[in-house]
């Protein structure tokens, strides 16, 4: 199976534990906390925290995986 690849460029292996295949790399992405502030649109998301998660979805069973954005890279397999 493919293997995913990090916008740095690192490929990292995440096996899926159910179908024993690799999971693929979906990207990178914004997951936003809380709820909008309506009136105050745009502006208002100036006060909402954002986490950004590298996500990894099994081609088989279609289970996802999120893996914080640069945090244990390096403890990942390759």
């Amino acid at each position: 199976m493919s293997q995913g690849q990090h916008r740095g460029g690192v490929h990292h292996r995440v096996s899926c534990p159910r179908c024993d295949v690799d999971k693929v790399f979906m990207g990178t992405r914004k997951f936003h906390e809380g709820r909008r502030w309506g009136l105050l649109g745009d502006l208002g998301e100036l006060f909402v925290n954002k986490e950004t998660f590298d996500v990894y979805a099994c081609p088989v069973c279609g289970s996802v995986e999120f893996f914080v954005d640069g945090i244990g890279e390096h403890l990942r397999p390759q």
